[in-house]
């Protein structure tokens, strides 16, 4: 036995042992996860439930930091003071609510003065139009529509999962909002603790490499939210405008909600056409559609190809070509979620990229 072993590969046989090993270890664990799902499944509902509202708030944390940060400046602008950082904090949340506020009281009385002003008797012509002239799709849909069996749905489990949806955002963003207030109050204090962390865990060098990668991480992100705060706002205003020259009912509201879709890539468009057939189809005011459609399609077709790539690439330093590749290629993998993500996202690789070639012309350079 001892000498058929000798005759083997050595090497190879280290491989085939590691290999064996590798497999016992995968199937070992395998089982263990498989006899303890029930612990694991609830371990990782815990863990969600927590991380849920703490990437909420940092999310709002560094959305308003900047506000914050300004605020604070200008009250400790002659004399530092202890009270500055939370009457900021303060100020920045009124703002915002006041903000809210208003959005909602202009939407409130929109809908006031557009249900005011229905025309159900156009609506109806209009309707029974339809009806006469496209009979056999109608018909077509009808009948789909009757053999879905609809009646037989189970509206009260609908109903309670929606309240389930809407019950879990709304506790996530309260305590995503309490995160917030305690990562804008005690940043230094949070940043500096785990500063500390990487420092004993990772070693200095490793500390300095990521320290460098969040700072790289955090003008790409940062970057990105401005210019597309300003194409919105830019947006925003050239509909407002727009659709006030061409008569357009609630051309200010509609303005404004292109304006907060524009904020997330390709979804402007979209919100802007629906507003305008919702602030139009209660006064039957179909003329007015199709000129508030046509002008929303030339305003998004100029911000698409020319507004928003030179914005974006000027606050993120990329070149345009590569701004339109991002946002092709985020939203084939991620869709919207994947289109937000995917300028700054390019950036960060790209300024990566060219730290990497930076090192490497310098230890050229230095071998020669």
């Amino acid at each position: 036995m001892k000498k058929w072993i000798e005759k083997l590969d050595q090497k190879y046989l280290k491989i085939c042992i590691y290999a064996a090993v590798t497999v016992l270890i995968t199937v070992g664990l395998g089982a263990v996860l498989l006899c303890t799902g029930g612990f694991w499944l609830k371990l990782w509902t815990i863990i969600s439930a927590v991380l849920k509202p703490i990437i909420i708030g940092g999310i709002i944390s560094y959305l308003f930091s900047p506000v914050v940060n300004k605020l604070e400046e200008i009250f400790n602008r002659k004399k530092k003071h202890k009270w500055a950082r939370g009457l900021s904090v303060l100020l920045t949340f009124l703002m915002v609510l006041i903000i809210v506020v208003l959005i909602a009281l202009l939407i409130v009385v929109t809908v006031y003065r557009n249900v005011e002003s229905i025309n159900i008797d156009s609506i109806r012509n209009l309707a029974y139009t339809l009806q006469n002239e496209y009979q056999t799709i109608w018909n077509y849909f009808y009948d789909k529509i009757r053999s879905l069996n609809i009646q037989s749905a189970n509206w009260g489990h609908v109903i309670s999962i929606v309240t389930d949806i809407v019950k879990s955002f709304m506790s996530g963003l309260i305590f995503g909002v309490i995160f917030a207030i305690y990562f804008m109050m005690d940043g230094k204090r949070i940043s500096t603790y785990w500063q500390r962390v990487f420092r004993v865990t990772i070693g200095k060098k490793n500390e300095d490499r990521c320290k460098q990668f969040i700072e790289d991480a955090d003008r790409a992100f940062s970057g990105y939210i401005r210019g597309q705060f300003v194409d919105a706002m830019i947006i925003g205003v050239l509909s407002t405008i727009a659709l006030l020259i061409g008569g357009i009912p609630s051309a200010i509201l509609v303005g404004l909600f292109v304006a907060i879709g524009n904020m997330i890539p390709y979804v402007g468009p979209v919100v802007g056409y629906f507003m305008v057939v919702i602030v139009c189809i209660p006064t039957a005011s179909f003329d007015k559609m199709a000129v508030g459609i046509i002008i929303l399609t030339v305003l998004m077709f100029i911000d698409g190809n020319i507004i928003n790539p030179k914005l974006l690439s000027n606050a993120v330093s990329v070149h345009p070509l590569l701004v339109v590749a991002a946002l092709i290629a985020g939203g084939a993998i991620g869709g919207i979620v994947g289109m937000i993500v995917a300028v700054p996202t390019a950036a960060l690789i790209k300024l990566q990229f060219d730290r990497y070639i930076d090192k490497m012309e310098g230890q050229q350079k230095q071998d020669k």
